[in-house]
Order: C-alpha cells, then structure tokens, then sequence
C-alpha cells in the first residue's frame, strides 16, 4: 500500500498546472510523458470511479480515495 507521501507525490506528478485538481487531459498528458498509452475510454473509466463529486476533476482527497479502493481489490 502506498504512503500518503507517495500518494501526494503521484498526484502532483499527474497535476500538471499544479492547481490542486486532475483533468482528464492532465491525466493523458502525464502518461503520455511516462510512455504509458492510454485511451479516452480507459480515462473517462478512471474518472468514473474516482471524481465522486462530477465535476470532472479529481482532487487529492478523490484521488486518495480511489487508489486506496483500488489496492483492497
């Protein structure tokens, strides 16, 4: 399980502009420049699980929420 440290240090990697909160073409940019490949389709499911308030963002405290859901799978 990762630390809220590591946590907070992925998120900031993945927030781009550094303004608190995650879009879906920050989210894209940031695998992108990881090398990773990832598909509007697998974005908009990452988004449905974890911007819980809709408003099409994902904030530390959403994206906290979902990582930890997703190491108890």
């Amino acid at each position: 399980m990762a630390t809220s440290a590591e946590l907070t240090n992925t998120f900031t990697e993945l927030d781009v502009n550094g303004d608190g909160q995650i879009t879906g073409a920050e989210f894209q940019t940031a695998m992108t420049a990881r090398g990773e490949s990832i598909t509007a389709e697998e974005i908009a499911s990452i988004f449905a699980d974890a911007d819980t308030d809709d408003d099409g963002k994902i904030s530390l405290t959403e994206f906290t929420a979902a990582w930890q859901r997703g190491d108890r799978s």
